[in-house]
């Protein structure tokens, strides 16, 4: 059986350096951003102090064989789609897992704008205490076009009243 080498592999030659569209949604807790397909993404990932990275893109997945200072996990949904609240569950039990091991956390999708920003927002809501509009507004401040369809943004307001139905949480809206 022949080995596949990517275009990625064959241009690596040690560097570090963020991928595209990286911001930190919460200092040292989540980081958001396209999908890291370099192994120079992947080693300031780990730099940063990232632990874990959730893939929400099924059609565009890092090189995850080449660091294994990451911990790696899918919630697959598909592009321009707002997720299932069953997905947005699974991403939040992962991070709190992490939370309460001290341990940063990255997201991404393929360009780090729709899916990304879901979750970003879901994340500020469900460990921020912020109300729906709050957390897409906070979302798209610090990473501009990001919740690209109604559908993504209907679905951070699905979640917030789930939530709110749910008894594991004390929110008091912010």
């Amino acid at each position: 059986m022949t080995d596949v080498v990517h275009l990625e592999e064959e241009e690596d030659d040690g560097d570090v350096y963020p991928p595209w569209n990286f911001t930190w949604v919460v200092r040292d807790r989540l980081a958001a951003m396209a999908c890291p397909h370099r192994p120079a993404h992947l080693r300031f990932l780990a730099e940063q102090g990232i632990c874990h990275l959730i893939t929400l893109s099924p059609e565009k997945k890092p090189p995850a064989h080449l660091c294994d200072e990451l911990s790696y996990y899918n919630v697959a949904v598909d592009e321009f789609e707002a997720p299932t609240i069953k997905q947005i569950e699974k991403f939040i039990e992962i991070c709190r897992k992490c939370t309460k091991r001290g341990q940063a956390i990255g997201v991404h999708c393929r360009m780090g704008r729709g899916r990304t920003g879901v979750m970003a927002a879901c994340y500020l809501m469900r460990f921020g205490g912020q109300c729906p509009e709050r957390a897409v507004t906070t979302v798209r401040m610090s990473r501009p076009g990001s919740i690209e369809t109604l559908d993504q943004e209907k679905i951070i307001h699905t979640y917030y009243d789930y939530m709110m139905g749910d008894n594991q949480t004390d929110l008091d809206c912010q």
